[in-house]
């Protein structure tokens, strides 16, 4: 174990007692190493947090063995594991995952040690790879997590990479028992090509028990990175929708249906959520669609004709830019009917109290349910490749007009979504990274963001302008000389 501590500046106030638990990307510092960033290999680190003025931050590093070989999985055509995208926790235990590729890894959380990989399909020649749900669904009683996992086939003669066998998974948490179901694809949703699903959702309406699916549509031309870092053809994904199966402990097989509505907004890359189901009939869930090409990474020429080396931010085989500003969602079900909300927004750097939703990442409620929190990871135009925006005429973004859009912390009123404004601004904050997670309750609950580079900053979630702590460590950004950390996606907080 790897073990640090933060310069702290300020105070860690009392209701953060506990740890924020974060999954990284390690990337090669030579800008000619490629390496695709579903691919890149993944570390954890477990941000210990004791309340004080200053208090103390401590950080512990876990390199994961993305081989499995640390828990006694193999997996002869690739890697088991390799969680540097999201985290899901409770009773002591974490479950990190990748966006596309690999089983989620089970870590202790205290001992700060890998237990097992949950695997439930067995790789093939001609299915070396797996895809699951990053984002657990939780029964109303968090002791049930859902997620969904499928093989994946590689791609063959005038066929894209498509999923094999989806099924849905339940891990009682308590006494460890699992379940499993085979999905059925929707008769008017039944592409396997882009049968992949980023988060689910649990919700229960008259006495039934619901699991929803929230596809992305990523569409992966091969299963392997490219062999030449160059222009290629882009195969575009669609429209994103939401699979709903209804729970059925007689039988083995669920169907699924989509949930109507979604499909229509004509939105891509549907990933991240939050859910209120906590009245026991229907649901309200807040969702995002990026507008990005999630299967593809930054590569080749730029849409100004610019080469990678031109540009300084580049390192090969980045997270993908937008090829457009994304939409928020509100989607409410009771009583068997729904309603749903849209939050999009471009960016007018003359009127920043506004906000954008540019590439909206991370969605969460504050405990009260009253707010809303997104960060948005902006949008950089020297980094889109001009290949994914060649796939997408008349969706993607004028080149010649837009311009760099900062990263955004806002915050939305949730019965409405729409932007909790104030005259002092206090409802958004620019430059935050996007790993984020609320804290506490009432006057007491406080924002949390983190990057490497950037470090720790902890916010009261009524004013995003009144930083009460920034903790930072060099450490966070280097390992050893060869590799960095990019920002990180996701972050969850865990109390002592």
């Amino acid at each position: 174990m790897i073990t640090f501590d933060l310069y702290v500046r300020g105070s860690v106030p009392k209701a953060l007692e506990g740890s924020l638990v974060v999954a990284a990307s390690r990337r090669n510092k030579d800008r000619r190493a490629f390496s695709r960033w579903h691919d890149s290999q993944a570390d954890l680190f477990r941000i210990d947090l004791k309340p004080g003025k200053p208090g103390r931050v401590r950080a512990h590093l876990l390199p994961v063995d993305s081989s499995g070989a640390d828990v006694g999985v193999t997996n002869p055509y690739g890697y088991s594991t390799q969680p540097n995208h999201g985290i899901n926790m409770a009773g002591g235990n974490v479950w990190a995952t990748n966006l596309l590729f690999g089983a989620p890894l089970e870590i202790d959380l205290k001992k700060w040690r890998p237990r097992r990989i949950l695997r439930y399909l067995e790789p093939a020649p001609e299915a070396p790879q797996l895809s699951g749900t990053s984002h657990f669904a939780w029964s109303l009683d968090h002791r049930y997590a859902y997620f969904h996992q499928s093989l994946l086939e590689s791609e063959a003669s005038g066929r894209d990479v498509r999923t094999r066998r989806p099924i849905l998974v339940r891990l009682d948490t308590r006494t460890g028992r699992e379940r499993r179901w085979d999905l059925i694809q929707p008769s008017d949703d039944a592409d396997l090509t882009t049968a992949n699903f980023h988060s689910a959702f649990y919700y229960e309406e008259r006495g039934r028990r619901f699991v929803g699916l929230l596809k992305t549509g990523a569409r992966l031309e091969s299963l392997g990175a490219h062999r030449e870092v160059r222009d290629h053809a882009v195969h575009p994904m669609p429209a994103s929708t939401i699979w709903i199966v209804e729970l059925d402990e007689h039988a083995d097989a669920l169907q699924a249906t989509t949930l109507p509505g979604v499909k229509r907004l004509g939105a891509m890359a549907l990933s991240h959520l939050d859910v209120d189901a906590s009245s026991g009939d229907g649901f309200v869930l807040f969702a995002n669609f990026k507008q990005a090409d999630v299967a593809e990474e930054t590569h080749g020429v730029n849409v100004y004709g610019e080469k990678p080396e031109q540009v300084w931010e580049h390192y090969s085989g980045m997270g993908v830019e937008a090829i457009n500003y994304g939409t928020v969602m509100r989607l409410e079900r009771r009583n068997g009917h729904t309603s749903l909300k849209t939050f999009s927004r471009p960016y007018d750097p003359s009127n920043t109290s506004q906000g954008h939703s540019w590439l909206p990442i991370n969605i969460e409620l504050d405990p009260s349910k009253k707010w809303l929190f997104c960060s948005f990871a902006g949008f950089r135009p020297r980094l889109l490749p001009r290949h994914i925006v060649k796939a997408y005429p008349g969706a993607a973004v004028d080149p010649k007009r837009i311009r760099y859009v900062p990263p955004l912390l806002m915050r939305f009123r949730a019965d409405s979504l729409e932007p909790d404004t104030c005259p002092d601004r206090r409802n958004l904050s620019y430059a935050e990274p996007v790993a984020m997670a609320t804290v506490g309750e009432g006057a007491g609950t406080y924002v949390c963001t983190f990057s490497p580079e950037t470090g720790l900053r902890i916010y009261p979630a009524e004013d995003l302008t009144g930083m009460v702590c920034h903790a930072i460590a060099p450490e966070f950004m280097n390992w050893q000389e060869t590799h960095f950390r990019p920002d990180p996606a996701h972050m969850q907080f865990a109390h002592a």
